[in-house]
């Protein structure tokens, strides 16, 4: 089902509700935008509340230099949001890397990528005796998705070059969220779990930080693109972006809209600045089925 938000804290849980029920309304054709709105698809790596909490400030600054309505809008799944993106859903979107090399060929370019990259890693308790990458066998793992690289995806060769099959010496469970993940590990549930690291120094885990430790870490990874439709006029994408590369860290308005979405800076990009990840990562089984 798909989502709109409009920022209010006031009527945060009104919303979390609409998230799960709200019948969806016609969509415009394919192709076509609307003047006056932006239908800002975020895709559903993390909780309603959370998307929230992190997309609100961002889509009310564009709203104010742009002179647009920011629709904030998202699914329940993966498939969902790309279904919807390919059917030419969103105008602006915000999505990782993988999936977006998916939605590449659907109408959509990279206009804008925050700053600096990000590493994926593979977590254990800190009294776990597992140490490294093959003591992984016959453990059971919690992972984001399969549409993760930096919280499932870069594990899979670091296994291979041990001698351990991932698909049938290794039990994947994909629950989606980081939170889960993170106290899923600390729980006992899981023996280790895949996430991005840089979610560990989020104010929510800074208590739990040193209750595990991290045993792998992945190659570098760019931070996820902003994306908009091939057909968006070229003024609108140039005002988006001058928007998105002046949000300045010296600013206090503007960190904590940066902070939100855990990014430093963002500067303007194209789809060449994400060649060299996909080039580097293209023996995985996720470049596949493209």
């Amino acid at each position: 089902m798909d989502t709109m938000f409009c920022r209010s804290a006031g009527i945060l849980g009104m919303l979390l509700v609409i998230f799960v029920f709200i019948v969806p309304m016609p969509c415009p054709a394919q192709g076509t935008l609307n003047a006056n709105i932006i239908k800002f698809g975020i895709f559903p790596y993390k909780s309603p509340k959370t998307i929230i909490e992190m997309y609100g400030p961002i889509a009310t600054h564009l709203e104010k230099k742009l002179g647009k309505k920011i629709k904030i809008s998202s699914t329940l799944d993966a498939n969902s949001f790309l279904e919807k993106a390919r059917d030419g859903e969103y105008d602006l979107l915000l999505l990782p890397a993988l999936p977006y090399y998916k939605l590449r060929p659907s109408g959509y370019r990279v206009i804008a990528q925050g700053t600096p990259s990000f590493y994926g890693g593979a977590i254990v308790r800190m009294d776990s005796e597992i140490m490294s990458v093959e003591q992984l066998k016959g453990k059971k793992v919690a992972a984001i998705g399969d549409f993760a690289y930096a919280g499932y995806y870069f594990l899979l060769s670091q296994l291979e070059a041990k001698g351990v099959n991932p698909q049938k010496e290794v039990e994947f469970q994909f629950l989606g969220k980081v939170d889960t993940i993170i106290y899923g590990v600390i729980n006992k549930k899981y023996d280790a779990g895949l996430l991005r690291l840089d979610a560990l120094d989020l104010h929510d885990f800074i208590r739990i930080r040193e209750q595990v430790r991290i045993i792998t870490r992945s190659p570098e990874i760019p931070q996820f693109p902003f994306v908009v439709k091939n057909s968006m006029d070229k003024s609108t994408i140039t005002a988006i972006q001058e928007t998105l590369s002046a949000l300045a860290p010296d600013k206090p308005e503007a960190l904590e809209i940066l902070k939100s979405m855990q990014v430093k800076k963002i500067v303007v990009a194209t789809d060449a600045d994400y060649d060299p990840f996909f080039e580097q990562i293209k023996d995985t089984d996720y470049f596949g089925t493209p």
